[in-house]
């Protein structure tokens, strides 16, 4: 049997900091999408390669979204103080074609309704003006 006044000591290693990557914090979007200005152009958020849809109007600029991080519970002191939590994510470029589309169709059916009230109005002061020809 082993003598209780002498006990084996072990160290544990030391924990190891995770790698790099977004399983070590959460974010939430916090704003909208917005062109990336010509100083970002090198921050990685900014240089997203051009859309796989064909929308040539989001070629002209990157966009970026801000969001608010925060770090997940377990992730080592060392490792937070070494390294900085985004401010901002590339946007999803789905997302501004489609807002773009709804907006353009809300446009035509305006204008549509625009044309149409006008048309109702002249066709009205027409026969209007007709009638009052035909009085005289």
């Amino acid at each position: 049997m082993a003598n209780p006044d002498t006990t084996a000591t072990t160290t544990a290693p030391a924990p190891t900091a995770p790698a790099p990557g977004p399983t070590h914090y959460t974010c939430v979007n916090s704003g909208a999408c917005e062109p990336c200005a010509d100083t970002e152009k090198a921050q990685p958020y900014c240089q997203d390669g051009p859309p796989s849809n064909g929308d040539r109007w989001l070629l002209a600029a990157a966009y970026k979204q801000p969001v608010a991080c925060a770090w997940d519970a377990g992730v080592a002191r060392e490792y937070r103080d070494s390294h900085d939590l985004p401010t901002y994510v590339a946007c999803d470029l789905a997302d501004l074609g489609r807002r773009a589309f709804f907006r353009n169709q809300l446009v035509f059916v305006f204008l549509g309704l625009a044309a149409f009230v006008l048309y109702l109005w002249r066709r009205r002061r027409l026969a209007s003006a007709a009638n009052y020809s035909a009085v005289q």
